[in-house]
């Protein structure tokens, strides 16, 4: 299922509204229409390519990039406690944080990275003076001599 939009390459996408009785068939066998958000470019992709259908997916936004929640902490409805009780797992999408539970297994497990990436030199930072350090700075400068005066 392409989850990206083919034109931008945004993963911003909605379910597109079906036109017509031609495109509502195709979603009875699980063909829909996707919109992006940024482009507002329009395409039609399977749930069957590329083995989708395999994996659990968020039924709002379709994306596949999911963690799990506790129904501790959560009031789910009554459908899905009832998936639960079934022997469901809970999944969270990270995308919209739709709280849904699936049979399927997960594919793409979500974890927030965090990346180390190779920091430039720092510049040599100057400390600020020491109570030695200023109160030599702040003594006022000798007069200049009357051999170092301009002449005028």
């Amino acid at each position: 299922m392409q989850l990206s939009c083919p034109k931008c390459g945004a993963r911003e996408v909605r379910l597109s509204h079906r036109q017509g009785i031609k495109e509502r068939l195709k979603g009875l066998i699980g063909v829909s229409q996707l919109r992006c958000r940024r482009c507002r470019h329009r395409w039609e992709t399977s749930a069957w390519a590329s083995g989708a259908w395999h994996y659990a997916r968020c039924p709002r936004c379709y994306r596949q990039e999911l963690t799990t929640w506790s129904e501790h902490y959560y009031n789910p409805a009554k459908w899905t406690v009832m998936l639960l009780r079934l022997g469901a797992t809970p999944y969270r999408c990270t995308a919209c944080r739709c709280n849904f539970a699936s049979f399927k297994a997960c594919k793409e497990q979500f974890t927030w990275r965090h990346q180390t990436l190779a920091q430039p030199a720092t510049p040599q930072i100057e400390r600020p003076p020491g109570p030695v350090q200023s109160a030599l700075k702040h003594q006022p400068s000798p007069r200049p001599t009357e051999s170092e005066e301009p002449m005028l």
